[in-house]
């Protein structure tokens, strides 16, 4: 292949590698055909230099016009004064003050000089972050970006949720079956619930007044009056460091068997399974 194209094509990569790595670094593994990570640092670099540059060109405008607008403004204090129009001697004490206050008035009350302190503070802290080997992206888009994921997540989850309440219906009371009444070999107890317990996870100690108990893997049924979790529950005899607790205390306990449409998550043998019609795959 011709080596000037090769060039061209070396030189286009690592320019739009320099812009990549503006991005929020999670994507820069998309992007891995890019040597974004070895030219982050000097991305940050060329940030901070901007930052600097920017800011120094648009600062001596900005002090120009101050100044100008000072003299004049000294003048005209001067000529009235000199027309007895103001009493007192002239001074330009307080336009001095002015100009003495132009570079603050610069950096946070106009919008270049905000953007070039923006640059040459995130710029440093990138390239900080490159010599400790972490670099990242523009703190700006890497936060959008983290909002925006964190919304579209609440979002799904609010939406699964939802989903789910309109299969389960109104929420009652949990109940609370023998093991062998609910198939579950091994188990004392089977808490079914018409929501979900978020802390009620497979190995958690369950306390109640009384016992102990070791919750089981819980799974979904479907019974006529909607989707269930199963919670089953094994009295705790062997003492153990709990890795996780809940306070609980056990609904009346109920006679019967329960009778289910579809298993939609079947505890791990040698659990047992629930007597069901048809099973439906998770």
């Amino acid at each position: 292949m011709n080596p000037i194209l090769d060039a061209l094509i070396v030189l286009g990569r690592g320019l739009v590698a320099l812009l990549a790595a503006l991005l929020p670094r999670r994507y820069w593994n998309a992007l891995s055909a890019l040597p974004i990570e070895r030219l982050a640092g000097p991305s940050a670099l060329l940030a901070l230099l901007a930052g600097v540059v920017a800011g120094g060109l648009g600062f001596m405008n900005y002090a120009a016009r101050a100044a100008g607008g000072a003299v004049d403004a000294s003048f005209q204090i001067g000529a009235r004064q000199a027309r007895g129009e103001i009493p007192g001697e002239i001074t330009t004490v307080t336009m001095q003050g002015v100009s003495v206050l132009s570079l603050f008035a610069f950096v946070f009350f106009t919008p270049l000089g905000l953007f070039s302190l923006y640059l040459a503070a995130t710029g440093l802290l990138r390239v900080a972050g490159s010599l400790v080997d972490d670099p990242f992206g523009d703190p700006i888009l890497t936060g959008v970006d983290t909002l925006a994921t964190q919304s579209a997540r609440r979002l799904r989850r609010a939406h699964v949720r939802r989903a789910r309440e309109r299969r389960e219906g109104p929420e009652v009371p949990d109940r609370l079956l023998a093991g062998d009444c609910a198939n579950l070999p091994g188990f004392e107890y089977a808490v079914v619930a018409s929501r979900r317990k978020p802390d009620w996870t497979a190995g958690t100690f369950v306390i109640t007044s009384d016992r102990w108990y070791t919750l089981g893997e819980p799974f979904d049924i479907q019974l006529p009056e909607g989707l269930r979790t199963v919670y089953p529950l094994r009295e705790q005899k062997v003492p153990e460091v709990p890795r996780r607790t809940v306070r609980y205390e056990l609904p009346p306990l109920e006679q019967g068997r329960l009778r289910v449409t579809t298993l939609a998550r079947p505890p791990a043998p040698p659990r047992g399974r629930l007597d069901t019609q048809r099973r439906v795959p998770r």
